[in-house]
């Protein structure tokens, strides 16, 4: 288990994940709402998603899964950090209750919801354990949960070619991060599956998924990332120029590897966790 945040640190991340989050809205929709999407369809399998039931979705990002699970007949509620975030899921996505809301502070009663989502959240948040025993309160017993993150990096290559081009390069973290948070924690299987049963749910099981990603070249890949993912751009924007230009370098080397015709294939790994909450 991964150590403690203070609670100094745990604001200075979720001040982070706010601000970027707000500041990548429509890159982070334009560039890797898609890559998120292939998580959707799982999720909502997981939970055993049907009409009628009720249904959390935190961090609801794009609030596309939202609208997924609204087109199953379910009532959602859609719940984001980022205020941006919620715009543009209620401009996309409009009838549906969206939220700015903390996940470790949900507006939602005690045992009110047939199941809760989250969809590549849990690597964000401060504290994941605490996070999850909130959903786990907005759920009736009985009640499904499940969570979405992603495969290492070698299995994961649209943030894992800029993590190891960062990497090849020298590049340090970026001192606005948290040294004691790390969003590989969960791409472990047995840390993933370690938080589930720490949190007393019953019935878990833990499926991996692949898929491929088309992105057309290097410059796609490289602005997408600086454009719309929060943590990973990290490692790029807050390096000197130099810098910068040695991780890019790296990254064309590192990218050739998966160029076709068509463009960068790139492979895409992640893995379901679900789980229900004890009657």
């Amino acid at each position: 288990m991964a150590a403690l945040l203070s609670p100094e640190d745990a604001a200075k991340l979720r001040t982070y994940e706010r601000e970027r989050h707000n500041a990548l809205a429509e890159g982070y929709i334009a560039f890797f709402a898609p890559v998120t999407a292939l998580a959707i369809a799982p999720l909502l399998d997981a939970v055993e998603l049907r009409g009628g039931m009720s249904l959390l979705d935190v961090p609801t990002g794009s609030g596309a899964l939202a609208a997924a699970a609204t087109r199953r007949g379910a009532t959602v509620i859609g719940v984001d950090i980022a205020s941006a975030m919620i715009a543009e899921a209620r401009k996309n996505h409009p009838g549906i209750d969206f939220q700015v809301a903390d996940v470790e502070h949900l507006p939602v009663s005690d045992g009110a919801l047939d199941a809760v989502v989250c969809a590549f959240g849990i690597g964000h948040f401060p504290y994941p354990e605490a996070s999850l025993a909130e959903c786990l309160r907005t759920l009736k017993a009985g009640g499904r949960i499940a969570f979405s993150w992603w495969d290492t990096s070698d299995k994961q290559r649209v943030q894992g070619l800029i993590r190891d081009a960062a990497a090849e390069a020298g590049a340090r973290p970026p001192g606005v991060l948290p040294a004691g948070h790390s969003s590989l924690r969960f791409t472990d299987a047995s840390e993933f599956r370690r938080l589930m049963e720490g949190a007393g749910l019953v019935d878990i099981s833990l499926e991996e998924h692949r898929a491929t990603h088309l992105v057309p070249d290097v410059d796609a890949l490289w602005n997408g990332a600086i454009g719309g993912l929060a943590l990973t751009s990290s490692l790029i924007i807050f390096q000197d120029a130099p810098m910068q230009r040695a991780i890019r370098s790296a990254l064309e080397r590192k990218a050739a590897a998966y160029k076709t015709p068509r463009g960068l294939e790139l492979p895409v790994a992640f893995r379901v966790g679900a789980g229900r909450k004890r009657s």
